[in-house]
């Protein structure tokens, strides 16, 4: 992988970040900051220095309005990007910028847009009955992988059976099918008591206390104001443990993602080709 500047990165990613808070505050959208970066606005009211990305959570009601507003607002260089805007089988959405590239590894074929990008995580309800669980995953997995075959960029002849026979479906069906699934399953953080965040994880669990969730506070974060969890010091101590204490060096790993390539000046698509 070409070398890049992490503190340039990050300053792309602070610019993503205060376009999600304009819509946000505009639309009287209610998000905060999770994760490595709420970890970050608490101890180092800023990036922590060697993380490489930004990560957000709204509630489902909040994250469905959020992705009606952007879809409609959002311009230039900016873009939001779930499995109903663009090729990728993420339960989750990014908003990424155009003119930007950072494409992960195993993603290098594909054909998504591939800008910087800043995560956003739903939260969902989840009932603590192990029957429940076991048979919301099975169904859940069964649409990621229709939805995952159907967004894979590979030829032909290098598809599975399954892959070509999904291949056949059009596009508009398969969406309108795992949005209709998700719809019937997943609801709000606050249903059931408990709640997890949708990632790229296969499955959900009874991750949080949804009364983690209820109310918000202001953070400093690289020299703006931005919404938290109220409970965040009960959050990050179940994330993290003693979470003001910075890891060894050896440990501090520059972030969760496997770098193919990353480049700040251009444009993914002058990369990619496409």
């Amino acid at each position: 992988m070409e070398s890049f500047d992490l503190k340039e990165l990050q300053a792309v990613e602070l610019e993503i970040l205060l376009e999600i808070d304009r819509i946000c505050k505009k639309h009287q959208i209610r998000y905060f900051l999770c994760a490595g970066t709420l970890l970050g606005a608490v101890r180092h009211q800023g990036f922590i220095p060697w993380d490489d990305d930004v990560d957000l959570h709204m509630t489902l009601s909040e994250y469905q309005r959020f992705c009606k507003a952007a879809k409609k607002e959002m311009k230039e260089p900016y873009f939001l990007q779930n499995y109903r805007t663009d090729h990728t089988h993420r339960r989750f959405c990014k908003v990424r910028k155009s003119g930007t590239t950072f494409i992960e590894k195993g993603y290098e074929r594909s054909d998504m847009h591939q800008g910087v990008w800043v995560d956003i995580f739903p939260l969902v309800g989840v009932k603590e009955d192990a029957r429940w669980l076991q048979r919301t995953n099975r169904i859940i997995r069964f649409f990621d992988v229709i939805l995952k075959k159907r967004m894979e960029n590979l030829p032909w002849r290098e598809r599975s059976a399954a892959s070509r026979l999904v291949r056949l479906i059009p596009l508009p069906v398969v969406r309108v099918a795992v949005s209709a699934a998700y719809g019937l399953l997943l609801k709000d953080y606050d249903r059931y008591g408990k709640c997890c965040e949708l990632t790229g994880a296969r499955t959900i669990t009874a991750q949080f206390d949804s009364s983690l969730f209820a109310d918000t506070v202001d953070v400093q974060f690289e020299g703006f104001v931005f919404p938290a969890p109220k409970e965040w010091d009960r959050l990050l101590t179940m994330t993290y443990g003693d979470y003001m204490t910075p890891p060894p060096p050896e440990k501090r790993n520059g972030g969760d993602h496997e770098i193919a390539f990353i480049d700040l000046e251009h444009d993914f698509r002058e990369r990619r080709g496409f």
